[in-house]
């Protein structure tokens, strides 16, 4: 039967290397970044110095703006520190324009002042983000079973490495994790196949991908969310792939397999 574009069998083929993303994959990027940003409406009282009255409204405006400013990033065009930084900076000068002038505590801030309040506003939103504990439903049951077997595990991520790693450590997943490579590390991003590489030599070692280079990525898979990310990167890497797509959004494409639940991969391992 078909599932989306992709041709499902019950046929299961033995995989010994497992290439997951994190965010959105296995832990839950979306609940854990909103819980984590109303704790800091309040505690960094948003409500009195920009007029913030709405949390939902706020993680609206801020996602738009993050998603924008992600882009620029994984195209190179900012660095991490302009990404971290403005993404709050911009939503709150949203804030600004809109209550009449001098109507707000924050419109006597100098744009330094501004600057550097979205800059420790930043700091924080990491602190409290990699302190939520929310993962993906069948993330910690997939991670076993995929161990049980002998199974390999490697994190591999565009996120921030200090935020990654104490993320899966707050979830106590990082037990299941053999490796981790993040792109501020192997110096390239998903889609690259620079990173998928780095990823897959650190779990199948770098002497036996330099002898069979060809049979390591045949017995690897890619488990990701973002279809352009995670999906292509690994197809044109040359692994197969599990694609995550649980709210089933139309790609440009198809995947080795696809599941709207996690535990769906189960089905082909």
């Amino acid at each position: 039967m078909f599932v989306g574009k992709t041709f499902m069998t019950m046929h299961k083929k033995h995989y010994r290397y497992f290439l997951f993303d994190l965010d959105r994959t296995l832990w839950d990027f979306d609940k854990n970044a909103k819980s984590a940003l109303f704790k800091l409406v309040d505690s960094q009282q948003l409500p009195y110095y920009f007029g913030v009255t709405c949390k939902e409204e706020f993680f609206q405006r801020y996602e738009v703006i993050n998603q924008g400013l992600w882009k620029q990033y994984e195209r190179g065009e900012i660095l991490k520190e302009e990404l971290r930084c403005n993404r709050f900076e911009f939503t709150l000068k949203e804030y600004l324009k809109i209550a009449p002038q001098g109507t707000l505590p924050a419109h006597a801030f100098t744009p330094e002042q501004l600057h550097q309040f979205a800059l420790d506003f930043g700091e924080k939103y990491l602190e409290f983000m990699s302190m939520e504990t929310d993962l993906i439903p069948g993330a910690e049951k997939v991670l076993k079973y995929v161990k049980s077997q002998g199974g390999k595990v490697a994190i591999i991520s565009n996120g921030f490495k200090g935020v990654q790693y104490r993320k899966m450590n707050t979830t106590c997943i990082h037990k299941y994790v053999d490796t981790v490579v993040v792109s501020e590390e192997a110096g390239a991003m998903k889609p690259s196949p620079i990173i998928f590489q780095k990823a897959l030599e650190s779990i199948c070692g770098e002497e036996y991908y330099k002898e069979a280079p060809s049979r390591a990525r045949e017995e690897a898979i890619m488990v990701g969310d973002d279809f352009s990310n995670d999906i292509e990167g690994a197809q044109t890497f040359g692994i197969d792939q599990f694609h995550f797509n649980p709210y089933n959004r139309p790609c440009d494409g198809c995947a080795t397999y696809t599941g709207s639940n996690l535990e769906d991969l189960l089905l082909y391992i």
